[in-house]
Order: C-alpha cells, then sequence, then structure tokens
C-alpha cells in the first residue's frame, strides 16, 4: 500500500493536469484525498513542495530514458527514441510544462534547478550531434554556431510543444505525441547525410 506521501504526490499530478498549478490548492488536493489539511501540510508544507518533488519524479524518469539513449549505437535513432519517450513523460506532467512560466516565477530555485538541467540536456544533444557527424550520418555545419541554434530551437520546442498542443491540437494522448515528436524529428531531418537519411528510414 502507498504511503500517504506518495497519494498526495499522485493526487496533485493528477489534480494539477486536471485544473492547472494556480487553481489547485493544498485544501483541494486534501479535500480530494479526504485527509485534514494537517495531514497533508506534515508532509507538505507548501505547494512549490510539492513541485518540486513531482519535478524529481520527470528527472528520475528522464535519467532512465537518458542511459537508454547512450547505449544506442546509432546516434540518430538514439535521438529519434528519446524524443517518442520523453514526449511521454512530459505529457504525463503537461501541467508543468503547461503552466511552466507560473512555476518558475513562484519557485526561483527550482527555476535555477530547471536551467541547470537545460545545460545538461544541451550537452546531449551536442554530444549525439559529434557522433553523429563522426559516423558521417549529420553533415559538418556550414557556418558558426549553426549547430547550437538547431539546440536551441528544439529547446524551445521541447518547453512549449504542449502548450501549443493544448490550444490547437485535440487528438487523443498518442497521436499528439506521434505528432509532436514527428514534428521534432523533423528539426534534425535536413542535417543529415545520404547515409544518415538511410540509417534511419532503415531503423
Amino acid at each position: 500500500m502507498k504511503k500517504t506521501k506518495e497519494k498526495i504526490l499522485d493526487t496533485a499530478h493528477q489534480l494539477f493536469n486536471e485544473y492547472g498549478v494556480a487553481d489547485v490548492s493544498l485544501r483541494k488536493i486534501a479535500a480530494t484525498m479526504n485527509i485534514s489539511h494537517g495531514n497533508l501540510i506534515y508532509h507538505f508544507k507548501t505547494k512549490n513542495d510539492i513541485l518540486e518533488q513531482l519535478h524529481e519524479r520527470i528527472l528520475i524518469a528522464a535519467l532512465e530514458e537518458n542511459k537508454r539513449f547512450k547505449i544506442e549505437e546509432n546516434p540518430i535513432i538514439g535521438l529519434w527514441q528519446t524524443a517518442f519517450s520523453g514526449f511521454r513523460i512530459l505529457y504525463d506532467y503537461r501541467f508543468f510544462m503547461i503552466d511552466l512560466n507560473y512555476i518558475m516565477r513562484e519557485n526561483p530555485a527550482l527555476h535555477e534547478r530547471f536551467k541547470g538541467l537545460e545545460t545538461v540536456r544541451a550537452e546531449m544533444y551536442q554530444e549525439a550531434i559529434d557522433r553523429a557527424i563522426q559516423k558521417g550520418l549529420m553533415r559538418q555545419p556550414e557556418y558558426s554556431n549553426e549547430y547550437i541554434q538547431l539546440i536551441e530551437r528544439v529547446r524551445i520546442f521541447s518547453d512549449f510543444w504542449i502548450s501549443s498542443s493544448a490550444i490547437y491540437y485535440s487528438e487523443n494522448k498518442n497521436k499528439t505525441i506521434e505528432h509532436h515528436a514527428s514534428l521534432f524529428q523533423s528539426m534534425f531531418f535536413p542535417y543529415l547525410t545520404i547515409e544518415g537519411k538511410k540509417a534511419l528510414n532503415n531503423k
């Protein structure tokens, strides 16, 4: 049986996805669980404490996916697989990305941590690109910082595709993820060599 702390996180996760972070109070979480407000704040004194723990769950899931990415011999296929699995994780915690600006404003410490993790993510993409160039799967850059700019576009897309999909895309979960993961992949396709495109088509 799950401990109360885990149940609180599960309930908050569900409510945040349904109503948004700003409209879910600690009292609403407690009422949904049929526990007292005092019982809840024994485990989590603030909503920010809950958000930090839920972000930790996202991080743990992402790190597991990153391990799988590192053992994939073909860095392009690794990126594609990571995109699909990573987008599923983000969709499951979509409240975090939809309310990203609000959460970052309300929790400066988490904001700094989030920016630090983005540095790690950018390094992962750069490593994959370098490996792909070495293997002849991606072309050499044609101008200074070309791939750094690609990685920045990837960051912007990754941070806000869920917000966009909530406005414009009303398909079910799997179709939404597949559509946006495909858009993500299309950003890399123009940089692939003939060999890279062949490897991708034969995956």
